[in-house]
């Protein structure tokens, strides 16, 4: 069984945008995908939190469920990023969403009495960005660069296996191309600690400040 626990490049990326908030953002180099952000596979074994304080992260954008954020307020923040058009948002969390009993009894026994499952359903839509006549204008989407924050500085990674119990349809775990012109909407399954509340949600990503939405 296997999961993401850090997405080790873009929490560094994170950790950088922590410094110097008071300067302008720095400028990132090349083409950055709107969904462009590396995972770590582990066992479930291992804890699916990481630590990272981000209280002092700067962001791209601060959002609320059902706002929309434009992909290309990228470029007008670094220049250097090829523009792309299209708009993501989070449409909604839901925590306690299937019973541990319905899970395989490794996992079951993983999750007893410290984890819970939750959703959290979002929307992506491309399109099209500013790319050479023929080249190609689909771009690649994963759960992976989204993550919750918790209220003590921790974040959640999501979950890639399929089980019963889960409301459909799935966000697409592995990478998957979105044709300029289309949409997609789904389900991110998170595994999340039973004492711990959700402060906000994260989308991380190489080359660009992270954006976040909170429900309020």
């Amino acid at each position: 069984m296997r999961r993401a626990l850090v997405l080790l490049c873009a929490i560094a990326a994170l950790s950088l945008s922590a410094c110097g908030a008071e300067n302008k953002p720095e400028a990132t180099h090349g083409a950055s995908s709107p969904t462009a952000s590396p995972r770590v596979g582990t066992q479930m074994s291992s804890s699916p939190v990481a630590r990272l304080d981000t209280g002092h992260v700067r962001l791209a954008d601060d959002l609320t469920f059902g706002e929309s954020y434009d992909f290309e307020k990228d470029t007008e923040i670094d220049p250097t990023v090829t523009k792309t058009r299209g708009h993501m948002t989070v449409l909604a969390y839901r925590p306690g969403i299937a019973p541990q009993e319905e899970a395989p009894q490794d996992i079951y026994g993983y999750l007893k009495g410290k984890y819970s499952w939750a959703s959290l359903k979002v929307r992506i839509c491309n399109d099209g960005m500013d790319v050479d006549e023929g080249e190609d204008e689909s771009t690649s989407i994963s759960v992976w660069p989204w993550a919750l924050e918790l209220r003590d500085g921790t974040l959640v990674t999501p979950f890639d296996e399929d089980l019963s119990g889960f409301p459909r349809p799935l966000y697409p775990t592995d990478d998957e191309d979105l044709e300029a012109g289309a949409c997609r909407a789904g389900n991110i399954i998170f595994a999340v600690p039973q004492s711990q509340q959700v402060a906000r949600v994260l989308y991380i990503r190489q080359g660009s400040l992270p954006v976040a939405w909170t429900d309020r």
